[in-house]
């Protein structure tokens, strides 16, 4: 991966926000950002770290090949939040709260 390359995942996790560049003639058009988010249109979906994310404006999409992938643009820099302990163990409470609510929602 290179330096200014943004790792991105293929499945939901802990830790990670859904982003969906929406893509018109070529060019993105719009970008969503959310794990409620639902995309109307054509384009790329990638999981990301939460704090890239917030700071996806930083970031450009580009295709190597095939593979849609995201990077730095130009002259940007991520910040890098340092989370504390209850930061962490509030974050993974919360996302198994929210896979025990979808375990339900799809039990009906």
């Amino acid at each position: 991966m290179k330096k200014s390359e943004i790792k991105t995942y293929s499945d939901r996790s802990q830790g990670v926000t859904k982003v969906f560049f929406t893509v018109r003639d070529g060019d993105v058009t719009s970008i969503l950002a959310g794990n409620n988010a639902v995309p109307t249109g054509q384009g790329y979906q990638f999981y990301v770290d939460d704090y890239v994310a917030e700071q996806i404006d930083k970031c450009e999409l580009y295709l190597d090949g095939l593979t849609p992938k995201l990077r730095l643009k130009e002259g940007e820099e991520l910040v890098v939040p340092q989370k504390t302990e209850k930061e962490l163990e509030i974050e993974r409470l919360k996302y198994e709260l929210e896979r025990l609510q979808n375990e339900d929602d799809n039990a009906e």
